[in-house]
């Protein structure tokens, strides 16, 4: 998963007009919409992507139990 911090809206994100359902009312025509994709895998330098990719964040241990405790399922 990409952190949120490497993705550039400019360069990640493309909006597309193809089909929709025709129940959508918030399309401008009838049956046919606007999509949005959004690149968010890593990018490598031929794409442009020239600073070093951010590490993954993690969890601590202490962090993680605490999380754990938090979502337990109680029978």
């Amino acid at each position: 998963m990409s952190p949120p911090t490497t993705t550039d809206p400019q360069r990640d994100s493309i909006f597309t007009k193809g089909p929709a359902d025709v129940l959508d009312h918030s399309t401008s025509e009838i049956a046919i919409g606007t999509k949005l994709g959004i690149d968010a895998t890593r990018k490598l330098a031929g794409e442009g992507f020239r600073r070093p990719w951010p590490p993954l964040i993690r969890m601590s241990e202490e962090v993680h139990r605490k999380i754990d405790a938090l979502f337990k399922t109680k029978p």
